[in-house]
């Protein structure tokens, strides 16, 4: 941020947003509401059959780190005119904005590692664009989930070195890592997104989609390369900055939605809804 940016007056309310400032930056609260509460239902789905016990639990721990995450992400989108409660449980699936790579429920223990090193950490770098913003209410809430992230990247790194030792499920996590990266790198966006340099210029969000993307790179990288996996996945070091070199295929890309197709499925929606909870008066 620059000096004249420190110095500057911080947004309290949402209204005082510049235009074309506050409609990118809901579309973004937005995305990053749904991806962190369909995380949270992925990670769930690890809590049996998990490795062992505490991996089991440690699953239920992530889950609700995320679904709380969510919820406070949602909460930000009332200052915008939206009723929180309404975009938490009464959209329809084609409606929802949260992470491709996560249609699909992860693939067994590979996926749980794969999502908590790279897909969570993609989001985090998202989310540590936002710690410093001139948007007060975005900022307030931002420090305490960055927090608990550290975990989630430490356990996540500590699965994968772990999975990578054993030449029987090396293969798997692997793949599960290759599938996961391009989409992870790709949900950050692009620097020519709508909104996006207007966000930065306004002290909004700290840096571009690019920067990010760097920044997420020198996080997992290093990870990827003690399991002797960087080169294989396309990431690679140079002059001290770590690199993707596969290619992003931004064909079809929405800005908005951070999709290039798809949707979540039905199913998974009603849960993400909590359809049966409230059907049980339980939410």
């Amino acid at each position: 941020m620059t000096d004249t940016l420190a110095t500057a007056a911080a947004y309290e309310k949402a209204d005082q947003l510049p235009d074309d400032v506050r409609a990118p930056l809901r579309e973004l609260i937005l995305a990053l509401a749904d991806s962190k509460r369909v995380l949270g239902l992925r990670y769930s789905d690890r809590m049996l059959g998990s490795p062992t016990l505490e991996a089991g639990i440690a699953a239920s721990s992530m889950a609700q780190d995320e679904w709380g995450h969510a919820r406070l992400t949602y909460a930000l989108l009332g200052d915008f005119g939206d009723d929180p409660k309404a975009l938490e449980h009464e959209r329809d699936a084609a409606e929802y904005r949260s992470m491709n790579a996560l249609d699909a429920e992860l693939d067994g223990w590979h996926g749980m590692t794969a999502a908590g090193l790279l897909l969570d950490m993609a989001l985090t770098a998202q989310y540590a664009a936002l710690a410093e913003s001139r948007y007060t209410p975005l900022r307030n809430r931002v420090q305490k989930l960055l927090d608990e992230e550290k975990f989630h990247f430490q356990y996540a790194a500590s699965w994968a070195r772990r999975i990578a030792q054993v030449p029987e499920l090396r293969a798997g996590l692997a793949a599960a890592l290759e599938r996961a990266l391009p989409q992870a790198l790709q949900w950050l966006g692009r620097d020519e997104a709508p909104g996006a340099r207007r966000m930065v210029d306004e002290g909004v969000v700290r840096d571009l989609p690019s920067d990010r993307r760097a920044r997420f790179l020198a996080r997992v990288a290093p990870v990827l390369e003690e399991i002797g996996l960087a080169d294989p996945l396309g990431v690679s070091r140079d002059a001290g900055e770590w690199t993707y070199t596969g290619r992003l295929d931004w064909a079809g890309w929405d800005d908005a939605t951070r999709r290039a197709g798809g949707s979540l499925d039905e199913v998974t929606a009603a849960r993400a809804r909590g359809d049966k909870n409230r059907a049980l008066l339980m939410d």
